[in-house]
C-alpha cells in the first residue's frame, strides 16, 4: 500500500488582544527585532509619512526565522512596498547580494537608506526605486521577491494623502496591490525563484493562491499569525471600515472574527518552466 506524504500544518502564533506591537520589543517609531540570530533596529522619522511597520509586516520576519524558511544568502532580491526598509534591512543582514527597495512613496527611499546605515550594513548593495509596481521595469529578474501589500479597503470618508494611506489602504477592496504583484510576478521573478508574502485574511488569500498555483507556482504556508485588525489609526471610521470588511466576508472575500484576523506568511516558488497563461 502506498501512503500519501504527511503534510505538516503551518505554525500558528496568536498575539494578545488589545495590545499594539506585540512582535516588537519597542515602538511606535523605533523598534528592535531579532532575525536569524541578529539584533536589528528600525526607526522612522515621521510615522505619518513612512509607516512604522505593524505586526502584520513583522509577522513575515518572524516566520522567516523558522527551519523551513529559504536561504537568503547571496540572493538578488526585490522588496515591493519597502516602506521604512524592514525587509531590505533583514535581507541585507542575512547576506543578500543585492536588494532593490521599491515603493510608490518618495519618502521611503531616504528612510530605507537610513535604516540600512544604522545597522552598519553595506548601502552599496541597496538600490531604492520610487515607482508603482505596475510601471517598474528592472534590468533582469530577481531570485527573491518579498512584500507585505496594503490590505485595508479604501473609502473616501477616511482616505488620506500621506504615506500612511499607501502603506495600509488599497483600492479594489484591499486587493489592488496583491493583484498588481501577482500580475507582474512572471516578469519580476526568475524561474525557480521565490515570492515571500505577508498575506492578510482580509484580502482574499484563496484568490492569490489560486492565481499563482494556476501558473504552476508551488505554495507553502510558513506561519499563521492571529492579531487585531489595525483599527486604532482609523478609530473615527471604525464602523465604516468594519462595514466594508463585513461586506467582503459575506461575499467570501475576507476572513475575520470580530476584530481579529490572521496574516499568512506565504512562500511561492515559480516553476523552472512556465506553465503558460
Amino acid at each position: 500500500m502506498t501512503h500519501a506524504p504527511t503534510r505538516t500544518l503551518p505554525r500558528r502564533r496568536t498575539l494578545p488582544a488589545g495590545q499594539s506591537g506585540s512582535l516588537w520589543q519597542s515602538r511606535p517609531s523605533c523598534g528592535i527585532f531579532e532575525f536569524r540570530g541578529m539584533r536589528l533596529q528600525l526607526a522612522v522619522e515621521d510615522p505619518a509619512e513612512v509607516l512604522f511597520p505593524t505586526d502584520c509586516g513583522l509577522s513575515l520576519i518572524a516566520a522567516l526565522n523558522g527551519d523551513d524558511a529559504p536561504d537568503l544568502n547571496g540572493v538578488n532580491a526585490l522588496d515591493i512596498g519597502a516602506g521604512s526598509g524592514l525587509y531590505s534591512v533583514a535581507l541585507l543582514a542575512a547576506g543578500a547580494k543585492r536588494v532593490t527597495a521599491l515603493d510608490i512613496n518618495p519618502a521611503s527611499a531616504a528612510q530605507t537608506v537610513a535604516n540600512v546605515l544604522t545597522n552598519g550594513l553595506d548601502a552599496t548593495r541597496l538600490t531604492c526605486v520610487t515607482s508603482p509596481v505596475e510601471d517598474y521595469a528592472p534590468h533582469g529578474t530577481f531570485d527573491l521577491v518579498i512584500t507585505n501589500p496594503p490590505h485595508l479597503p479604501h473609502d473616501p470618508g477616511y482616505a488620506r494623502g500621506d504615506g500612511l494611506e499607501t502603506a495600509l489602504v488599497a483600492k479594489e477592496g484591499g486587493r489592488a496591490m496583491y493583484d498588481a504583484v501577482v500580475e507582474r510576478m512572471d516578469t519580476l521573478l526568475a524561474p525557480g525563484g521565490i515570492l515571500l508574502m505577508a498575506h492578510s485574511s482580509l484580502a482574499d488569500i484563496p484568490r492569490t493562491v489560486a492565481q499563482l498555483t494556476g501558473r504552476g507556482y508551488e505554495t507553502h504556508t510558513l506561519e499563521i499569525v492571529e492579531m487585531d485588525i489595525p483599527l486604532l489609526t482609523y478609530a473615527e471610521h471604525k464602523d465604516t471600515m468594519l462595514g466594508l470588511l463585513k461586506e467582503r466576508r459575506a461575499a467570501g472575500r475576507a476572513d475575520f472574527d470580530g476584530s481579529r484576523f490572521t496574516v499568512h506568511a506565504l512562500m511561492f516558488r515559480r516553476p523552472l518552466a512556465s506553465a503558460g497563461r
